[in-house]
């Protein structure tokens, strides 16, 4: 996703739920040896020994890190790994903090990638029987307003890009409204970059698991191939699939601007996406 200067929460209240929280997992606590990740969307993480803790940034995106954490945590046997949770969350008011495995390998470059191991990663989430999961899942477009979405983008987001790609926009929003169901299956909901971490020219975790739901396979399709490339994944989908991730992928700029709208962030992050997006479509 897009680094907007997401909103930061109060930096003394944070380390000290980081420091509580690294204390129930077992962990040192000394914050000279911590490592802060400050770019994502929802959350904060520090990296400290084996733990990772994750920290929302607003009370809206504690709530849902959270119910996240009860995703990964019921996830069955994968061929890979995931953050489970090493103690019960700390809060400090509307702050949690939730002390999370840290998982071994780093992001693969963009632009390729071994094409069999994606297929592996796409086929070991389709596998995951996702009746035991339900109640637990983000609803399918949580993040650019569930099933709102198209209002949403239609009427909020898109009036807010640049004139010139408006037209653009709202046939790329509409194009996606008219795509049919198909059968769902567990999707991660932002499968590619940071979130996808490898080791030894596979992938050996599986990070930030707050968007998942039961969804199109579509949706991974579309974010690993913005990130490897379509031609990487051509090799491993069937033709009507990748049809359906292209149309899900020329949203994703959107997705972002609905992303702030919906989640109330201030009116400068939301310019700022809205700014990024024209410019980018």
């Amino acid at each position: 996703m897009v680094e907007t200067r997401y909103v930061i929460p109060h930096r003394a209240r944070t380390e000290a739920l980081v420091a509580e929280a690294l204390r129930a997992a077992g962990q040192p606590d000394d914050p000279a040896r911590w490592q802060w990740i400050e770019h994502g969307s929802a959350n904060l993480v520090v990296l400290a020994g084996a733990a990772a803790v994750r920290v929302g940034r607003d009370a809206r995106a504690a709530a849902e890190s959270l119910r996240a954490q009860t995703v990964v945590d019921a996830l069955p046997g994968l061929p890979f790994t995931v953050p489970r949770a090493l103690a019960d969350p700390v809060r400090d008011g509307d702050m949690v903090a939730v002390a999370q495995s840290r998982l071994d390998g780093v992001p693969h470059p963009s632009g390729h990638g071994d094409a069999e191991v994606l297929r592996g990663v796409l086929d070991a989430l389709a596998a995951v029987p996702i009746r035991a999961l339900e109640a637990r899942l983000a609803p399918p477009h949580a993040f650019m307003g569930g099933e709102q979405w198209h209002p949403v983008m239609v009427e909020r987001a898109i009036p807010l890009l640049a004139p010139d790609v408006r037209d653009r926009a709202r046939r790329a929003a509409d194009d996606l409204a008219a795509l049919e169901p198909v059968p769902e299956v567990l999707v991660h909901g932002d499968l590619a970059g940071s979130n996808l971490l490898w080791d030894g020219g596979v992938v050996t975790g599986v990070i930030d698991w707050d968007l998942a739901s039961a969804g199109d396979p579509a949706i991974d399709v579309a974010a690993l191939a913005v990130w490897h490339g379509w031609d990487v994944i051509e090799r491993v989908r069937p033709p009507e699939v990748v049809h359906r991730a292209r149309i899900i992928a020329a949203t994703h700029l959107l997705q972002v601007v609905c992303f702030s709208l919906v989640q109330g962030r201030p009116e400068t992050e939301v310019a700022r996406a809205a700014t990024w997006a024209s410019a980018r479509m």
